[in-house]
């Protein structure tokens, strides 16, 4: 069983407007094995304001699980300032909510001993040196990664630029190069321009002091290997997900250097490969535009998707109808859509796609457990009178562990600095223990 992200409201610490974000407590790779590179690429849980384009990473309690290599690993970000009680009855909720998706017969012993981790990046690691990444590739990726910081700081200081070049020069090879680009197709994914263009103007002042062809063996051999898995995979069942998994290797340094590979095959009249490295590399270029298409057809079927809903007699029920078509991309484009209305204050259309969010949301979270289903609709609902009814409806959930359910969501929201709606939480959880303490009575 796939576990859904959870449709959650947050607040741009930027602009402090809210909007809803798909977030996951739970990432199975044995579900969906997509999860894992996304996660690994910093995608999951990366919120984008709709309203001003500000993005990060949401801070929130998860847990991974690799059944292929019986990984089981939480983590609890430290700025959430969980008891070590909660955080273990917490930890214990998402293990137990894994643990019975699983068959009896198929439960093993590491369910019974999670590891725990202190910080994103050790889960990472973990996941890693579970693939067979050893510790010092992690840290000489790391140190790269330092490198990039350092000659971005130095761009607006010409003398201690060229210092750290010179100091460098070693460094600045081919894996570099295609490091430093995966850094700007994500930055520029995740819509976060200035950043994007400060990483495209420190290659820029690279590409003029470095020589690519200068490279040693070691970085060609590199360059090498990866053409290798391209081309065992061309043509095959894997080549689509082989693209898509690697887009991010396949910027305009690749292209360089696979050019100047088939202009080399070239003049030493090996015909055979430059037709089969020029063959790839027209293979490449239409499979990356297919999957550009790809995703334009996505967005514009969401559009009619949600132009069909809102014309619909009974929207509750045309979304259930349509369940299965609402995703991540679904949100995106509806997002954008309110985004747009904002901007010209067209209040009928911004209500429209409100109410649309809400009751699609909604009918997501029908899949969840009833307890993250009810704080889901709390959270939405008006105060006091309309929660108030709903916690009447559902007395039978309100209960201690519900009440630290709650509490790990407030927290996670009270530190976006919405005052209002920290405040609106405050009064929601006194009207949660004044419906507990009648209850107890």
């Amino acid at each position: 069983m796939a576990f859904p992200a959870i449709p959650s409201r947050v607040v741009c610490p930027r602009c402090k407007q809210p909007f809803i974000v798909q977030l996951r407590t739970i990432i199975d790779v044995g579900q969906e094995p997509e999860l894992k590179e996304r996660f690994l690429a910093g995608e999951v849980n990366r919120a984008q304001c709709p309203h001003c384009g500000s993005n990060g990473l949401l801070s929130t309690p998860l847990l991974y699980h690799d059944p292929s290599k019986e990984l089981l690993i939480s983590f609890v970000p430290p700025e959430m300032n969980l008891p070590a009680e909660e955080q273990e009855r917490l930890i214990g909720s998402l293990v137990n909510t894994v643990m019975n998706s699983v068959p009896p017969e198929q439960r093993k012993a590491y369910f019974l001993h999670p590891k725990t981790v202190l910080t994103l990046e050790s889960l990472y690691d973990a996941i890693l040196e579970a693939d067979g990444i050893s510790k010092e590739a992690l840290e000489a990726q790391r140190a790269l990664i330092r490198l990039i910081d350092d000659l971005v700081a130095a761009l607006e200081d010409e003398a201690a630029f060229d210092r750290l070049v010179s100091e460098n020069r070693q460094r600045l090879d081919y894996t570099f190069f295609l490091t430093l680009s995966e850094f700007i197709d994500m930055e520029a994914q995740r819509g976060s321009r200035e950043s994007a263009e400060k990483l495209q103007t420190l290659r820029d002042r690279l590409l003029e002091r470095v020589s690519l062809t200068a490279a040693p063996q070691k970085e060609a051999t590199t360059f090498d290997e990866f053409l290798e898995i391209l081309q065992k995979a061309q043509g095959g069942p894997t080549w689509s997900e082989t693209i898509a998994l690697n887009l991010p290797r396949l910027d305009y340094a690749f292209f360089q250097t696979l050019t100047a590979r088939i202009e080399e095959a070239e003049r030493q009249g090996d015909a055979e490969k430059a037709k089969a490295l020029s063959g790839l590399r027209e293979a490449i270029l239409a499979e990356i535009d297919a999957q550009r298409n790809r995703l334009r057809e996505a967005e514009d079927e969401a559009s009619l998707l949600i132009m069909e809903l809102l014309e619909a007699d009974d929207l509750p029920a045309a979304i259930r109808a349509h369940r299965q078509e609402i995703d991540e991309i679904f949100f995106i484009v509806l997002s954008r859509l309110y985004g747009r209305a904002s901007a010209r204050n067209d209040t009928r259309r911004m209500e429209q796609f409100e109410r649309l969010s809400r009751l699609a949301q909604e009918v997501l979270e029908e899949d969840l457990p009833p307890a993250l289903r009810l704080i889901g609709r709390l959270l939405r609902a008006d105060y006091p009178e309309e929660t108030g009814k709903i916690l009447e409806e559902h007395r039978i959930l309100l209960n201690e562990e519900f009440l630290k359910l709650f509490d790990a969501y407030a927290n996670q929201y009270a530190r976006a600095g919405d005052e209002a709606f920290s405040k609106k939480l405050q009064d929601l959880r006194g009207q949660i223990v004044a419906k507990m303490t009648i209850q107890r009575a």
